[in-house]
């Protein structure tokens, strides 16, 4: 349900005129075309068949709108190369990712760029656990009425 407001505004003329109303009515709003500068990114563990730990989601919640909001702002040419760099140390090390070694950090750190990489096509991304998108699409897991962000008692837990 829609709520428009209406302002009336009485401009006061000389004594012997007739004071004339003026109907201010609001723009209408539109839907945002983006989220924002950190898209959405969203836990979809429940909804999902595979995920990762909690502890890797967590760090993806993190990580990911961090890297959208490095890249808001990159041309395409620059975020093609940061993808086929992310793709590269994902492919050469990303058993270090899952089980650690030299190279864990810069591969779990590959894995959240190539996300926030993905959040960029239409209907965003779906992995690990995670939703990422930076524009709205039909069939967004956060645009969803059983979608709920979690209390703050699980927030303490995490």
């Amino acid at each position: 349900m829609k709520r428009h407001h209406t302002m009336t505004t009485a401009i006061p003329g000389p004594p012997s005129a007739k004071n004339l109303l003026v109907r201010h009515e609001p723009a209408p709003q539109s839907t945002p075309d983006v989220h924002g500068p950190f898209g959405r990114v969203i836990d979809v563990r429940k909804d999902a068949p595979t995920s990762a730990s909690s502890a890797w989601v967590t760090w993806l919640l993190f990580m990911v709108p961090l890297c959208i909001a490095e890249f808001r702002d990159l041309p395409e040419c620059e975020i093609a190369r940061v993808s086929a760099r992310a793709a590269d140390l994902i492919a050469s090390h990303g058993d270090d990712a899952q089980y650690g070694g030299h190279h864990q950090r810069t591969a779990r750190t590959a894995i959240a760029k190539g996300l926030a990489v993905l959040a960029r096509a239409d209907g965003g991304v779906t992995a690990l656990g995670i939703h990422a998108c930076v524009r709205p699409h039909a069939g967004c897991p956060g645009t969803s009425p059983t979608h709920s962000s979690p209390s703050k008692h699980e927030e303490r837990d995490v």
